[in-house]
């Protein structure tokens, strides 16, 4: 399996010339998942190819309007699109109130909303679990609630068997999805799993960590452990005061270093930069002083993690 992860806004505060407000879409071949939704969102999906009905789930950290103010436009273009599939929504308590308002405006659409309003704690919390798909959160040390999120897919490593299917009747365009580790319904309601097509020799786990905007935080860095990839905010330059910082719950690019190195990623990304740094990479020089596997992130910059 590989996951594709491209910054569609890596900006904080206020959207600035080269960098657009905070949004990061997903891709796993089954789902396209943003993470924020600062405005701007719909056209920079635009930008990169991506339809709005094809957007499956929206993890808004919190509701401060930079994170946030996108999402009733992309609301209201997928109804205006005549979207017919479902759409899943979470975020803090208020998440709720702004899709109600959002619909209120819209109207009645073609399409239902889930929406999952969470109550995080500094103990890891599971929001979403689905087939080979895992959703948790924590509370972050930002100035409102705040969400950080750990997304984790379970991978198979292993030979897929043509014959195996044939005999099963699997048509040739659920292999795929199969070979990913997706359990399928096939049209005559039969229930194929991967394990009965695949000769799995092992299995492992992907996990991408998204924090949103937060101070230093413990509970990020258990939430963070081991994953292949830390997205972190990184506001503020170590020139700035840390506890002027912390205080307004954000971080340096010391400060997001320091978290990765503590939980053991693999990968940190920076993200959430103030406009005053017109070159993001003096925030990862400084950050790799501490980790040294590091890189600040751009608008429509891509990554791709695999098992």
């Amino acid at each position: 399996m590989i996951i594709k992860v491209t910054f569609l806004g890596t900006g904080a505060g206020t959207p600035g010339k080269d960098r657009y407000l905070p949004a990061i879409l997903v891709e796993d071949g089954q789902r396209r998942i943003l993470l924020d939704a600062g405005e701007g969102i719909q056209y920079r999906l635009l930008e990169v190819g991506v339809s709005p009905l094809k957007v499956t789930h929206v993890f808004i950290t919190h509701l401060h309007g930079d994170h946030v103010f996108g999402l009733p436009g992309l609301l209201a273009t997928m109804a205006m699109l005549g979207r017919k599939e479902d759409i899943i929504i979470s975020g803090p308590r208020g998440i709720m109130n702004l899709v109600r308002s959002t619909m209120e405006v819209v109207g009645d659409p073609p399409f239902h909303v889930w929406v999952y309003e969470i109550e995080p704690s500094e103990n890891i919390k599971e929001v979403i679990n689905e087939e080979n798909f895992n959703l948790q959160c924590v509370l972050a040390r930002h100035t409102v609630t705040d969400c950080a999120y750990s997304l984790e897919w379970r991978t198979y490593v292993g030979r897929f068997d043509p014959e195996r299917a044939r005999k099963l009747g699997v048509p040739v365009t659920y292999w795929k999805r199969l070979h990913m580790g997706e359990t399928v319904v096939l049209d005559d309601g039969k229930v194929v799993k991967p394990e009965d097509v695949i000769d799995i020799k092992s299995s492992g786990v992907i996990k991408l960590v998204y924090t949103g905007d937060t101070a230093p935080s413990n509970s990020v860095i258990e939430l963070a452990r081991n994953a292949q990839v830390l997205i972190h905010e990184s506001t503020f330059s170590a020139a700035e005061d840390g506890n002027l910082v912390w205080n307004q719950g954000h971080s340096r690019s010391i400060d997001a270093a320091w978290i990765a190195r503590k939980a053991n990623v693999d990968k940190l990304v920076l993200t959430h930069i103030s406009n005053r740094y017109s070159d993001p990479e003096l925030l990862a020089a400084e950050a790799s002083e501490a980790f040294p596997n590091v890189v600040a992130a751009r608008d429509l910059m891509s990554l791709l993690i695999n098992a």
